[in-house]
């Protein structure tokens, strides 16, 4: 058995063995964006927190244009390892590098040409636009070497290297870490120091992460690129972009409503997004690990084995999921204080964690679900069900919530709303997937 082969052997140590490393990655590379608001929470004051909050979700936006591609790559990697076809997955890396090399610098030129009227569009308040556009178009530079390396790390898991990536990240998180504290606490850039800092560290990720892949794949520039394996990276891929260019959109919306409600209530959701990423970190850990098993094991013919995958990463992320929620909403106050001391802020803040942390494990399932979708390849699919809830759904209700209160509860009620709506429809989608493409048999418990 091939190391990092996820088709044979016990599920639950295979599980862990790989979501163990993506989820230590996955802290680390938090350490960007978390760094950054920590240092400046703390010494610049909630404008300039806000400022970055502001900013983030516009990056965000338009990075997760190109995921797609780094999506589609890892589900055809995924399926070309699990099926032994290794001449045809070299061809997917390099085919996706190029891809998105191309795509990143397209992108990169027309983001930076419009961070103005984009943070215009989003009603941004004045107090904070000139540090959020100087944020936002340094942070934009870093879009090439962030796209290279979600392509080059999503490779290395598609062979089951979940390894290599943490290692990479912890790298990159200590050096953000160090950085932010000479640009900011140091030599006193601001706002704009915290957004070089993330540039650099970026920039080593990615550049490591390719060298690796390049050490582990051999001759891997010599590769064909032809046109039939971007149309299959693209058919798998572009739909995972769409939905999570769409999907930010509707954040985008959100953040047009925050806006509105001033200064304290931006800074609000930007402390409550960084206490988030405490319960949505295992859960990517646990989705990615899902969608990395079901394309191997989908490429292999081993829907049987996806079937018992898939009862036993809900199960565990569930219950995972619960326990962080009730330590989070316990602490909340101390961890939103770490961000941001500002006593209107925090209380905001927790304003927020009350309505939403009750109900995440609701999003854990969504994940592992979406994962296994996503690795069977039916990303269209997926596509139409997290669009219809996590867009247009939640779009619809953020007036009528918003209007019904008239505060940041009725912004932050269409979180757990849609995370509802949208992992029933995912259980449903995948009994429908299970069932036709084998018999569906009671899923064991190990």
């Amino acid at each position: 058995m091939q190391s990092g082969d996820l088709t044979e052997g016990n599920i639950i140590k295979k599980f862990i063995l790989f979501a163990l490393p993506l989820l230590g990655g996955s802290l680390f590379q938090q350490l960007y964006s978390t760094a950054d608001m920590l240092f400046v929470g703390n010494f610049l004051g909630k404008n300039a927190a806000a400022a970055i909050g502001a900013s983030s979700i516009l990056v965000n936006c338009l990075i997760r244009l190109f995921t797609g591609i780094s999506v589609g790559a890892g589900v055809v990697i995924a399926q070309y390892f699990g099926a032994g076809e290794k001449e045809k997955m070299r061809d997917c890396m390099w085919v996706s590098l190029i891809s998105g090399t191309i795509g990143g610098i397209v992108l990169e030129i027309v983001a930076v040409s419009c961070a103005k009227p984009m943070l215009q569009l989003l009603n941004t308040p004045q107090a904070i636009m000139p540090e959020a556009l100087l944020y936002l178009r340094i942070y934009f530079l870093a879009m090439i070497p962030m796209i290279l390396y979600n392509i080059s790390s999503g490779a290395l898991r598609a062979q089951g290297d979940a390894r290599t990536p943490f290692y990479i990240l912890i790298a990159g998180g200590i050096m953000n870490v160090m950085l932010d504290a000479i640009f900011i606490g140091v030599i006193k850039n601001g706002v704009g120091g915290a957004a070089i800092a993330t540039l650099i560290s970026q920039c080593f990720t990615a550049v490591i992460s390719c060298i690796c892949l390049l050490r582990k794949n051999r001759n891997l520039h010599r590769q064909n690129f032809t046109a039939g394996m971007l149309i299959r990276i693209l058919k798998v891929g572009f739909p995972v972009g769409i939905e999570s260019m769409l999907m930010t959109i509707s954040n985008v919306v959100i953040q047009y409503y925050i806006n509105g409600f001033g200064e304290n209530a931006v800074a609000a959701f930007s402390v409550y997004y960084k206490a988030e990423n405490i319960l949505y970190l295992p859960v990517m850990a646990f989705g990615q690990t899902m969608l990395t098993f079901t394309g191997q094991n989908y490429g292999a013919g081993k829907m049987e084995r996806i079937r018992r995958g898939a009862w036993i990463c809900t199960s565990v992320s569930v219950g995972f999921e619960a326990l962080l929620s009730v330590g989070c909403m316990a602490y909340g106050k101390e961890i939103l204080g770490i961000f941001c001391p500002d006593p209107e802020v925090i209380a905001a803040g927790l304003q927020i964690i009350r309505i939403s942390f009750p109900l995440y494990f609701l999003y854990g399932i969504l994940e592992v679900t979406g994962g296994m979708i996503r690795g069977m390849g039916k990303t269209f699919w997926s596509m139409m069900v997290l669009v219809t809830n996590l867009c247009v759904i939640r779009i619809i209700l953020l007036p009528i919530l918003s209007e019904r209160y008239q505060s940041l509860s009725g912004v932050a009620a269409v979180y757990p709303i849609t995370w509802g709506l949208t992992a029933m429809s995912f259980c449903v989608s995948c009994i429908f997937l299970l069932r036709k493409n084998g018999k569906y048999v009671k899923m064991q418990q190990i």
